[in-house]
């Protein structure tokens, strides 16, 4: 999965522990919900001036 966002300015960073924003505040929860689902993830530029989170996740294996 992909997401692009043609602002450069604000690079993606996982917020933690003390330092987690509110549960009542909109946003702001959209990469430890990644981290939480993905396989792994990173961020490259898109440029001219914007970055691409990219995303792995697994289906799980369904037994028949």
């Amino acid at each position: 999965m992909e997401v692009t966002d043609a602002r450069g300015d604000l690079y993606p960073q996982i917020v933690t522990g003390a330092d987690s924003p509110d549960a009542l505040r909109p946003g702001g929860r959209g990469l430890s919900l990644v981290t939480a689902l993905a396989d792994h993830w990173d961020c490259v530029p898109y440029p001219p001036s914007g970055k691409t989170v990219r995303a792995v996740l697994s289906r799980p294996v369904v037994e028949a």
